[in-house]
């Protein structure tokens, strides 16, 4: 018997594929899924770190290509980015990339492309673009826990800066129960969020540690008493948990789950006994029709007040399901109550009622501008219904003159709008409004179509004096000879050359590099004049049987000069002296 060879399948090796590079590290996020996750501000420092170069070199040579932008102002590309951080690299370019606008959605997309990672939207608030609004949603200075930093340290942890830090409404570090700290203990300056020391834990001034570095370093700081504490430490809490919850959603919420949770939850108050009309945000009841509708989104504050008083997370109101209805006759608990200025409860009597009537009276004898009866109610800590009830009389007296002085102050501003009408020149509204001790916002409101008007007439009247401006400076760089310096220009027209170098930036170049050619041209006629004076002196010398030396010349010239010095005025003469038989 014999072995019968044994035939294999053959197999081709495939080469794999080598995975996708980046052009930047792909470098990971720090606390992605917790409360505590890094701002993209924070990571776009440690990324220029991580590459050893300063955040704004990163930002201008790397990002802003990729995103199409332009360079900063009197940066050149070659050029490196002052230590204080280039020009627009600013606290609020910060504010725009980590939050939820078109600014950051093209800061992320950008990142991700440059580094490969996905996942760079959740250091944003990005996924709550639909029920979050813009307006007091980020801190106006960076603000940061110097006992968060030296824990960073002590655990060996990367240094970074929590998206929630940066959060208007959060005011003290939830951890270590003490307030955010917002100067530097060095140079008492705040700190610049781009700049060529920017590092998270250190200044971007003078590179200074921000943290603690013994225990005791920085003043102690008390903790708050249970009552003060309940509030922040609650804001602080829920707005972690926004944060958290962001990598779990399916999807971003709509826009109309802010309508959709506040009618229901205020339905659900209507049926548990509470006024369905108005809601308590505070020490003024605000009306929730606009809410309700879904025409405008919730300030943050006050969306944290609402969940405050519904006793509910703002995870909670923007992605569980609303609240069923109270069945009839039950009893609802009632809400916490926020930490405001409280309206005056039960009857007035006596000594309070007299206080009432005196403070009505006052505000009737003033003498200045009359006092509104809502800035008397927020005076005495009521509402103005309260006044009402017990001082009708006196009410109406103030809303009376209330009303006959802003019938005035209207008029006053009819007269002042249309007189400005008839100016000649044209002055801009915000002047008008100015000379009259009037706000823009009020003259906008009564009287649009004369501020139109106004607006109108100024932007005619300034784009006149744009084009005689312009037809100026082209007579000055097509006509004028000599041409004049563009100082000179700019005098003759009562500008800057900064000014005019802004608006004509074309013109103002040709007119620079026309004056400097007449410059040149002048230099290069008065070089051969005295090179022909040189030459006709040198052949009268030589006549007379002179030596035509170099004193010599110089002496009989019209204008006395040290032509030794000049190498142009000795070769010429030296060449000369060669042509006429002369010794040198």
């Amino acid at each position: 018997m014999t072995d019968a060879p044994i035939r294999f399948e053959a197999w081709a090796p495939a080469r794999a594929a080598p995975p996708p590079r980046s052009r930047l590290y792909s470098l990971e996020p720090i606390g992605i899924g917790t409360p505590e996750v890094e701002s993209l501000s924070s990571y776009l420092n440690r990324l220029a770190q991580a590459h050893c170069v300063t955040v704004t070199t990163l930002i201008i040579h790397e990002l802003r290509p990729r995103l199409g932008l332009p360079a900063p102002p009197k940066a050149h590309p070659a050029s490196t980015p002052p230590r204080g951080g280039g020009r627009g690299l600013s606290q609020h370019l910060a504010r725009q990339i980590n939050g939820l606008g078109r600014i950051a959605a093209m800061w992320v997309d950008g990142l991700e492309a440059l580094t490969g990672r996905r996942d760079l939207r959740f250091l944003t608030l990005l996924t709550w673009r639909a029920v979050l609004p813009t307006r007091h949603l980020f801190a106006p200075r960076i603000r940061w826990c110097p006992a968060c930093f030296e824990d960073q340290r002590t655990t060996g942890h990367p240094r970074s800066m929590p998206l929630v830090w940066t959060l208007n409404p959060v005011t003290c570090c939830v951890r270590h129960r003490q307030p955010f700290q917002s100067h530097c203990p060095v140079c008492h300056q705040p700190l610049v969020a781009f700049s060529g020391r920017s590092r998270p834990g250190y200044c971007s001034r003078y590179g200074a540690w921000l943290g603690a570095a013994a225990p005791g370093a920085l003043p102690p700081v008390e903790p708050p008493a249970a009552a003060a504490w309940h509030w922040p430490g609650w804001v602080g809490t829920t707005l972690g948990h926004l944060l958290q919850a962001a990598p779990r959603l399916e999807r971003p919420p709509p826009r109309e789950t802010v309508a959709r949770a506040f009618t229901a939850y205020h339905a659900h108050c209507s049926a548990a006994g509470r006024p369905p009309g108005t809601v308590d945000l505070g020490p003024q009841r605000v009306r929730s029709s606009r809410w309700a509708q879904g025409e405008r989104l919730m300030q943050i504050d006050l969306l944290l007040r609402f969940c405050w008083q519904m006793d509910i997370s703002l995870v909670q109101f923007l992605t569980a399901p609303p609240p069923v209805r109270v069945p009839p006759g039950a009893v609802a608990m009632p809400p916490p109550s926020v930490p405001v200025v409280a309206t005056v409860p039960g009857l007035l009597t006596g000594p309070r009622r007299e206080a009432l009537r005196d403070a009505l009276e006052a505000a009737l004898a003033t003498a200045g501008p009359p006092v509104s009866l809502r800035a008397v109610a927020k005076r005495l800590h009521m509402e103005t219904r309260t006044l009402w009830a017990y001082a009708p009389d006196l009410c109406q007296h103030l809303v009376h003159r209330r009303t006959v002085s802003l019938a005035q102050r209207r008029d006053r501003m009819h007269a002042l709008l249309e007189h400005a009408l008839r100016e000649d020149p044209p002055p801009v509204l915000r002047r008008v409004c100015q000379r009259g001790a009037v706000p823009t916002s009020m003259a906008w409101y009564y009287y649009p179509e004369l501020c139109r008007q106004i607006v109108a007439r100024a932007a005619g009247e300034r784009q006149q004096r744009f084009l005689t401006l312009q037809r100026a400076v082209e007579h000055a760089v097509h006509e004028e000879t000599p041409p004049p310096t563009l100082k000179a220009v700019a005098a003759r027209l009562g500008r800057s050359a900064n000014s005019l170098r802004q608006h004509f930036p074309t013109l103002c170049g040709q007119l620079t590099a026309r004056h400097h050619a007449y410059q040149q041209a002048c230099l290069q006629q008065r070089h051969h004049a005295c090179l022909e004076e040189i030459r006709a002196i040198a052949l009268a010398l030589h006549a007379q049987g002179v030596f035509p030396s170099i004193n010599r010349v110089a002496e009989q010239l019209a204008r006395p000069r040290n032509i030794a010095s000049n190498a142009a005025y000795i070769a010429a003469l030296r060449h000369l002296r060669r042509e006429l038989g002369w010794k040198q």
